[in-house]
């Protein structure tokens, strides 16, 4: 019965990884079944849009994404042991909401490129909580690391937007999903093996 609890809980722990993998499975899958999408041209949301094959498949798949997202923010909020990381997993939790607005509001609506910007702020905010919240409770490398990619990551978009400009929307896209990526790889293990000890 003990070991059946922990594997609900290193589960539950990983539904933010798993987040991120069913957005990238999806984004691939419809790169696959859309030949005209150019990396350097376009944007990934343009999969949701109009002139996509099976513009549901994306929408609907973020929205899942979104789904397990907002498991992984209740994750965070269940093993808080700090006010930080509670106020983290409410930020996560909103971002969460956002994703899935995209997949609501999909490229060619007018609300699209507000919920979308917005997703990758309010989800940067979230991990500059979450990585403030390790580091008061002893993760400070860690928890550096992580507040610190978070709280950079949207100057740095905005400084090469500035100085050169991104090729693309979905180049952006790509390079921010790397950094969730980063995020969720510093932080996941901490908060599961907290909730295992």
């Amino acid at each position: 019965m003990v070991n059946m609890r922990k594997a609900v809980i290193v589960a539950w722990g990983l539904t933010g990884v798993a987040s991120l993998l069913a957005a990238l499975t999806v984004i691939a899958v419809c790169w696959m079944l859309n030949p005209w999408f150019i990396f350097w041209e376009d944007a990934f949301s343009d999969f949701g849009g109009s002139r996509a094959c099976c513009p549901w498949l994306y929408n609907w798949g973020l929205i899942f994404s979104a789904l397990l997202l907002l498991a992984f923010s209740l994750y965070v909020y269940r093993v808080a042991r700090h006010k930080v990381e509670a106020f983290a997993s409410a930020l996560l939790l909103v971002s969460a909401i956002f994703l899935a607005l995209i997949g609501v509001f999909p490229s060619g609506t007018r609300p699209h490129t507000f919920v979308s910007t917005w997703f990758f702020v309010q989800v940067y905010m979230a991990f500059a909580a979450i990585g403030a919240g390790m580091y008061v409770q002893g993760a400070r490398l860690d928890g550096a690391f992580v507040a610190g990619l978070a709280s950079s990551a949207p100057f740095i978009g905005l400084l090469v937007e500035a100085l050169h400009g991104w090729p693309s929307a979905a180049v952006a896209e790509a390079v921010g999903i790397a950094v969730i990526g980063a995020l969720l790889a510093a932080s996941t293990p901490f908060y599961v093996k907290r909730s295992l000890s």
